[in-house]
């Protein structure tokens, strides 16, 4: 359930309890329910019928385990326990604990009897029962998604006591724990890039629980619309129309009936013509009801990703009102977009448009509650910097605020649903999986950026390395589960293409777990390429942040399992990578994040000049780093770009010059030749360019070039070969430019290679 974020116009003096109801929760609790939203689009003024309380702030708070079962008792008194700023995950606030946490609030209030109370949690990990006045109100289970309490019946004037039970425990360990998880948190319980890592003793440390997003009691009158989900339908270009088909749902209603009345409006863009109003009628009914209807936009401005449109949003407001009394409103931005997947060529298309994916993976940290707007902002300016236009959202699910900024943004989003690895595979696992997997479809659907459902990551039956993990492996684990978890996404969104699972074969991990980086300038016929990358370190100012100087420079094994519990994969870097470690820090730093930044670079643009034969999309691993770690970031904790960030940056380029060479290092006297080829991701066609070249070392041009070309749109080309006999032994590089016709240059990449000298040859 949704924060509301829109209000239609003041329709009529409130009545005095009205007045009061505002008046006195203002006086406690603060006038921030009652003020406008900082939000700049634009949003009219709240009906005074409706008030959102923000519950956040001071919380009292007491660990579970040996305490009574009893902490909702209001005779009981909170006054000894420390409290707790909510929202927030308790590792933050020093509580480094996993199992049952106790959460209290008191709050002053006063409502008439007319008003309806619905108490909002936006996210609580894990397993939470919450309490009103002593009284139990409902129990939630799963992290991340919104969920709701009536507490109307529960309230009373004055002083009233919410008690929150929040369980996030630990799994069960044993030697095999990490293979039949029952906790549906993904990579916030099991992961390499968790404290401690995916395989250690320690990989459960620094649990994730806690009241992590905010708390809102919201009073409305009479009646709480709970639901509103809207379908967007663009028809085939060039027609002119668009539909939105609507589901509002609500409580039983009384004996009257309900009118709902609904406005349109631009919500990023200005155009008086795309504003339209309407209204439906709620019968009086015993049950829940669920109101539908449709809407046409007759020049609709569609919502496309950045480099293809403009993200266009419409905001729809839907108001309940039973004569001219307002009993609620509510308000969701949505987007008229189409998506498509071609089933056999794995081709995306968005609004018909052909799209090539250049993604990354996203895990923003291990505690959400650190990520609010601007920091989730930033996150995603930099990656549209880096021209990426998609990010998959890597076996968890982010904050609410985070899938609203790329709405605006303009990025795409592929969603993971949190299954990481191995699950227990009885069927009360499989309910409990299925229903929190509906639970994110409902809680993400309005969101025109999310462009697929994803069930699982690498399960074991479809990942045959885990029959060396573990000795109980069975190669059919999962199997029915995520025929189950497909069936509920399809089954819960149409809309949307659905991915049963990531697999292992998407994730070639070249260079890092197994084979040579040179290995990515292979053909490969794997259409999507979901994990790619390796380990870098960040920069020596953030290593210092949490590492002692005593293990800064690791040469014993206590100060190795120090860099490994923060996620560094020795045997990999030196043995498979073959990375050296070099003569001191600063050296083994330079290192790493060189090799990081040339797989990168070799990988990106050999499955560029792939694209669409086989290559639709491609997913470099991973942009940042969401905790203090050594880990596949490019980015790292401290949002300090590292060498891998700029080379992504470069061979992610929509217009780009690709250079492609057979081997980085020439024997002497060999003849160094490379082939320029031009990618295209644009879908414009540039005339009268020029590709230019220069090969050179420090001090001398040894070759150079201007080829005019017409570019095609959405296109791949080899344009022309270089090639040079007889260079003395050195390190050289390889500009390449694209020129408009004007002058001005539209794309730039280098590449470096070098020749061995004679005199080492003859050594050798």
């Amino acid at each position: 359930m949704k924060k509301n974020t829109q209000s239609p116009p003041r329709r009529a003096a409130p009545p005095l309890h009205r007045l009061l109801i505002c008046i006195g929760i203002g006086l406690i609790l603060g006038l921030s329910a009652c003020l406008p939203s900082p939000f700049t689009h634009q949003r009219p003024p709240a009906p005074e019928a409706v008030h959102e309380l923000s519950l956040s702030g001071e919380w009292r708070y007491h660990p579970g385990e040996l305490m009574p079962e009893n902490l909702s008792n209001p005779a009981i008194t909170d006054t000894t326990w420390p409290t707790m700023k909510v929202p927030n995950n308790w590792y933050l606030n020093g509580l480094d604990h996993a199992g049952v946490v106790w959460f209290r609030k008191t709050i002053d209030l006063h409502i008439s009897k007319e008003a309806r109370a619905t108490l909002h949690f936006q996210g609580v990990d894990y397993a939470c029962d919450v309490w009103v006045n002593g009284i139990w109100a409902g129990h939630h289970t799963g992290y991340f998604a919104p969920f709701a309490f009536d507490v109307t019946p529960l309230l009373h004037g004055g002083k009233n006591l919410i008690a929150v039970r929040v369980n996030s425990p630990n799994e069960e360990y044993n030697k095999v724990w990490s293979l039949r998880k029952r906790l549906i948190k993904g990579v916030l319980n099991h992961h390499d890039t968790r404290p401690g890592g995916a395989w250690s003793v320690r990989g459960q440390e620094k649990n994730s629980g806690g009241i992590w997003a905010p708390v809102t009691l919201r009073i409305s009158e009479h009646l709480a619309i709970t639901g509103l989900s809207i379908t967007p339908s663009l028809g085939e270009k060039g027609n002119g129309k668009a539909v939105a088909s609507v589901k509002i749902s609500t409580p039983p209603l009384s004996d009257r009936p309900v009118r709902l009345e609904w406005t349109l409006t631009p919500h990023n863009f200005t155009d008086p013509q795309a504003i339209l109003k309407g209204a439906v009628a709620l019968s009086p009914k015993g049950g829940p009801r669920e109101a539908s209807f449709s809407l046409t936009v007759k020049s609709p401005r569609p919502w496309w990703p950045w480099e293809l449109g403009t993200p266009n949003l419409y905001r729809l407001t839907v108001v309940a009102r039973q004569g001219e009394t307002v009993l609620d409103h509510r308000s969701e931005v949505f987007g008229f977009r189409r998506i498509t997947r071609d089933p056999v060529t794995q081709i995306w298309r968005i609004n018909g448009t052909r799209i090539f994916l250049r993604g990354t993976n996203y895990i923003a940290s291990q505690w959400l509650s650190q990520m609010d707007e601007e920091r989730l902002r930033f996150d995603l300016g930099l990656m549209k910097k880096a021209h990426i236009n998609a990010i998959r959202v890597h076996a968890h699910v982010e904050p609410d605020a985070f899938y609203r900024l790329c709405d605006e943004m303009g990025l795409l989003v592929w969603q993971d649903f949190p299954l990481q690895w191995g699950y227990a595979d009885d069927a009360a696992f499989t309910r409990e999986a299925v229903a929190q997997a509906r639970e994110m479809v409902i809680f993400l659907y309005n969101h025109p950026s999310i462009f697929t459902w994803c069930g699982h990551n690498e399960p074991p039956w479809d990942a045959q390395w885990m029959k060396w993990k573990y000795p109980d492996y069975a190669p059919h684990q999962n199997r029915t589960l995520d025929q189950r978890l497909m069936e509920a996404l399809q089954g819960e969104d149409p809309t949307r293409p659905v991915q049963k699972h990531s697999s292992t074969d998407e994730h070639p991990w070249l260079g890092w777990y197994s084979g040579n980086w040179r290995d990515y300038a292979k053909p490969t016929t794997i259409p999507l390429i979901s994990e790619f990358g390796a380990q870098a370190l960040p920069q020596r100012s953030t290593l210092s942040r949490f590492l002692p100087t005593e293990a800064l420079w690791p040469e014993t094994e206590e100060a190795w399992a120090l860099w490994g519990y923060h996620n560094f994969q020795r045997h990999e870097m030196f043995d498979i990578a073959g990375v050296s470690k070099g003569e001191n820090l600063d050296a083994f730093i330079q290192n790493t994040q060189t090799y990081q930044a040339q797989l990168i670079q070799l990988a990106v643009e050999s499955y560029r000049r792939q694209r669409f034969a086989p290559v639709t999309g491609i997913f470099q691993f991973m942009f940042v780093e969401g905790w203090p770690s050594i880990n596949w970031g490019i980015v790292d904790y401290l949002r300090t770009p590292k060498k891998g960030y700029e080379a992504l940056k470069q061979a992610y380029q929509p217009l780009l010059p690709s250079i492609e060479m057979e081997k980085e290092i020439w024997e002497a006297g060999e003849i160094v030749s490379a082939r320029l080829w031009v990618i295209n991701d644009r879908h414009q066609e540039i005339p009268g360019a020029r590709l230019r070249y220069l090969l050179r070392d420090e001090t001398t041009h040894f070759a150079k070039m201007h080829e005019p070309i017409t570019i095609a749109p959405d296109s791949a080309v080899p344009v022309t070969t270089i090639s040079r006999a007889g260079l003395p032994g050195g390190a050289y590089v390889i500009e390449a430019l694209i020129e408009g016709v004007d002058g001005e240059i539209l794309a730039h990449n280098s590449l470096t290679f070098r020749v061995k000298s004679k005199k080492a040859a003859i050594r050798k």
